[in-house]
């Protein structure tokens, strides 16, 4: 049986990509390229078996070797030619991939993992007029994130909530292979639809615990502490969102405690919280006035909206509102 061919493709999604005579995948993100190289390696085995595989580095490439691998088989199996490190390419790897595109061989599938730059570029130019070109950028922004890991669920057909896309998001950080083994895992240990509650089931301690340490650590006026456990939670992969929604959270608590004519059960109560849990809110609470409080949680919705998309720099917003915050601490 024949492998699938299609037709010339540009720009195409890293998903939806099929076998065909060249593919060129360029950008950073390594987890794309392996996702990629899977992909391919699985579809030209299921409809051919016996494919011969060949991955060599385009960095170490010596003259030749494209064309003698290229060559037509004895039995006439399908080839996979895999070159990676494409933004390393010597010299010789340029002129052999260029002359191969004129007179390629219909029996194989040429695919480049290119890490981003303009090494190569009339080779790289002529990849994308003859086939498949795949963009693999880093992720670099929350929502990027989200439309990821909605994309993971959505392709194996399982429903998850909002929230639950949010929580998981928050838990494992940028890394796209973590992302992805995450929602792997979740997929295959769970049935039906995945919520809130079984992320945090499996991940909500790598989030929560270090989010809402800083926010304590804030509210309580220890500027020096909330700082530095700042900087480790965003050095670990808790993202900006992750924290301001930790400090919202608390920063409304401490203001249901400010002044509250409630005893601490009544006021546990109100906020469906644990005895002990309620008294290290009003020893928080202690540490602000009505105004005050009410102050920091305006400066947090303001560093809330900064995290998700309105400055160019989240993790300093984030750290500008920890300092503000825990300097307004006891100020009455």
């Amino acid at each position: 049986m024949a492998s699938p061919r299609r037709s010339k493709t540009s720009g195409a999604s890293w998903r939806d990509v099929t076998v065909s005579p060249f593919i060129l995948v360029q950008g950073g993100e390594d987890y794309i390229h392996t996702r990629v190289t899977d992909t391919i390696k699985t579809q030209l085995k299921q409809a051919e078996p016996d494919t011969e595989i060949h991955h060599l580095s385009a960095a170490e490439y010596q003259a030749g070797e494209l064309q003698v691998l290229a060559s037509p088989s004895l039995f006439g199996e399908k080839k996979l030619l895999v070159f990676d490190e494409m933004h390393k390419m010597t010299d010789a790897f340029l002129v052999d991939g260029l002359e191969y595109i004129q007179y390629q061989n219909p029996d194989v599938t040429f695919l480049g993992l290119h890490g981003g730059g303009n090494r190569g570029k009339r080779l790289l130019d002529v990849l994308k007029k003859s086939g498949q070109h795949i963009e693999a950028k880093p992720i670099k922004s929350d929502r990027d994130r989200m439309e990821f890991l909605q994309a993971e669920f959505r392709e194996a057909r399982r429903r998850i909530e909002p929230d639950a896309i949010r929580a998981l998001a928050d838990a494992i950080g940028q890394n796209l292979g973590e992302l992805a083994s995450s929602a792997q895992q979740l997929i295959s240990d769970t049935q039906g639809t995945i919520t809130e509650d079984i992320v945090e089931k499996y991940y909500g301690g790598r989030v929560q615990a270090t989010a809402f340490k800083v926010a304590d650590s804030a509210l309580e006026g220890q500027l020096g502490p909330a700082t530095a456990l700042l900087r480790h939670a965003l050095a670990t992969g808790v993202q900006p969102v992750a924290i301001t929604a930790s400090f919202a959270m608390k920063a409304r608590q401490v203001a249901r405690a400010v002044d509250a004519q409630l005893s601490q059960g009544q006021l546990a109560s109100a906020l469906g919280m644990a005895p002990w849990q309620v008294q290290r809110v009003v020893a928080t609470a202690r540490h602000w006035t009505p105004v005050n409080i009410a102050g920091a949680i305006e400066l947090i919705a303001r560093a809330d909206a900064e995290a998700k998309g309105q400055a160019r720099d989240p993790a300093f917003a984030v750290e500008r509102m920890v300092t503000k915050v825990a300097g307004m601490a006891g100020r009455h």
